[in-house]
């Protein structure tokens, strides 16, 4: 029980860590304003996870024709 307790830390410490480039290296035509993640470890080792990223576009990126 606790191997698994501390595999399963492991791999969510990295998964933040892995997350937090990604705020520093935002483009300047863009901001993202927020950022969650909602992560469920399951017992049969299977994990569910939800992003939601709310973003700010200083530039648009798509023209009406």
């Amino acid at each position: 029980m606790k191997k698994s307790f501390l595999k399963y830390s492991l791999v969510v410490i990295v998964f933040l860590l892995l997350m937090v480039p990604n705020q520093v290296l935002a483009s300047s035509e863009y901001t993202i304003e927020k950022y969650d993640i909602d992560m469920v470890v399951n017992e049969n080792n299977t994990f569910d996870i939800t992003e939601t990223i709310t973003a700010y576009f200083h530039v648009p990126k798509h023209r009406n024709i």
